[in-house]
This record gives structure tokens, sequence and C-alpha cells, in this order.
């Protein structure tokens, strides 16, 4: 009987020892957790914002103590960003903070408006320098202007950033009535123009293989997409100078006519 209180003795005193050890693992985690600083911020997603943006709102430029951190309440100062679209963030015990930012894309600067403006049509004011996107360079009504950014959103942002400059110029005939008021012009940054209308907008997103053909790697000049037939048509600008020029040329010629004619 007496080894068997031993035996018991014993046994309650390793189980208290291994709670006491638990225990001890837990409040040594617990502090350690509660007293980590913040040692890498990792700001992920973003293309247009700074991550000196995101630092700045969460209020963690000076490396707070990591799990002291809210998460809903960094989401919330973050989403206060007229770019952020969503936000999820993470953090682990060796002090690494990881914020992946879902933006709202910006599609084009407006000059009218001095504003750029977002894939869902909303006016960013023009005082973070945002730079690499296409400069809307008049004004365009409102209908037209709504229709284009629904237009720009089925483009690929890709081709969208290819852009330089869009100008709105609805297509006109001879006497001065719009035929197309759907119409604009894109400079692309690669020195080529491009005609597109809202109805063939998607078109765009065959100009990288377009350019890509054999004839047109060394040709610059001007490329028409609106067209409802899927119809590409380019001219070089050389074409399109060599046209002109005999226009010109027979135009001077008519009125040299006209002035023999007249005896002068």
């Amino acid at each position: 009987m007496k080894k068997k209180g031993q035996k018991r003795l014993r046994l309650k005193a390793k189980i208290i020892l291994r709670l006491l050890i638990v225990v001890l693992i837990f409040f040594a985690v617990f502090f350690y957790l509660i007293n980590i600083k913040t040692k890498n911020i990792y700001i992920k997603g973003t293309t247009s914002i700074k991550d000196v943006e995101i630092i700045e709102l969460a209020g963690i430029k000076d490396y707070p103590n990591l799990y002291k951190l809210r998460k809903s309440k960094l989401k919330s100062s973050i989403m206060n960003h007229p770019l952020v679209k969503d936000v999820k963030i993470k953090r682990n015990i060796f002090g690494k903070l990881t914020i992946n930012i879902t933006e709202t894309k910006i599609l084009f600067f407006y000059k009218y408006d001095n504003k750029f403006i977002t894939e869902d049509g909303s006016k960013i004011d023009n005082n973070n320098n945002y730079i690499g996107y296409p400069t809307l360079i008049n004004f365009t009504p409102d209908t037209i202007f709504e229709n284009l950014i629904k237009g720009l959103n089925k483009v690929d942002y890709k081709i969208i950033k290819m852009i330089n400059e869009i100008e709105y110029n609805p297509y006109k005939s001879t006497n001065g009535s719009i035929i197309d008021n759907n119409r604009f012009i894109l400079k692309m940054n690669d020195k080529n123009t491009v005609y597109i209308d809202i109805p063939n907008i998607r078109n765009l997103n065959k100009y990288t293989t377009i350019i890509a053909a054999p004839d047109m790697e060394k040709t610059k000049g001007i490329l028409y997409l609106d067209t409802i037939n899927d119809q590409i048509v380019f001219r070089s600008y050389d074409a399109v100078q060599k046209e002109q020029d005999d226009k010109t040329k027979k135009a001077e010629e008519k009125e040299k006519e006209k002035k023999k004619e007249a005896g002068e």
C-alpha cells in the first residue's frame, strides 16, 4: 500500500510539473507576442499607390508592437485611400506584417476636369503625381464619357497603359454633320495612331498582336479599328502624307488652271 501511495504521489507530481511547464510556456509565448515589434512591412498588389501612403494611413511608420495592432482598425484606415478596393492583412510571430491591397484601376487622366478617372467612374484629385496613364485631352459629353469608361473596362489593362493620349473626335461628313459621335483618336506610346469608336472598343485587345506583324515592326502609321466587320486597316504615315501632298498638288494645279482660264 505504501508503494502504491508513493507511485500516486510521483504521478501527481509529474502531472503538476507538466501543467506548470505548459503554463510557463503559455505565458512566455503570450508575453513574447504582446511585446514583439513589427520588424518587416510588406505591401503587395499596388501599382499606383506608393508604399509610404499605405504606411502613413495605417499609422505604422514607427513599427509598433505587432500584436497590439487591431487588424480591423488597420483595414479601416487603409480603406480611406480612394484607390483601395480591398485589404487583407497577415502577421506572423517573427514580426512580419503583410498588407495585400486590391487597387481600383486608374483608366486615364481627364484634362478638362484635372482629375484621374478610375474603373468605377470615380474622380481622383491630381495631387499624387500618378504617372503612366493616358490623358483624355479634350471635353467629352457626359454620356459618351460614361460609355468610354464602360468600354475601357473591356480592354486589357496592359493595352490601356500603352495609350499616351485620347482625343474625342466625332466623325463628320464633308458638310460638318456628325456621322459617328462615339469616335476617339488614340496616340500610342509607340508613336502609332489608332481610330476607335465605343461599339468596337474591344478591338483594342488585338493591338499587340497587330503591331507584332513583320510589316508593322518598322513602319508607324494609322490603325483603323472603328470597323464593324472586324477588318483591320493600317496606313503608314508616309502613305498618308503622300496622299495629302498629291491632293494639295492637284488643288494647286486646278487653281492655276482657273486663273489661266480667267486670264490672270
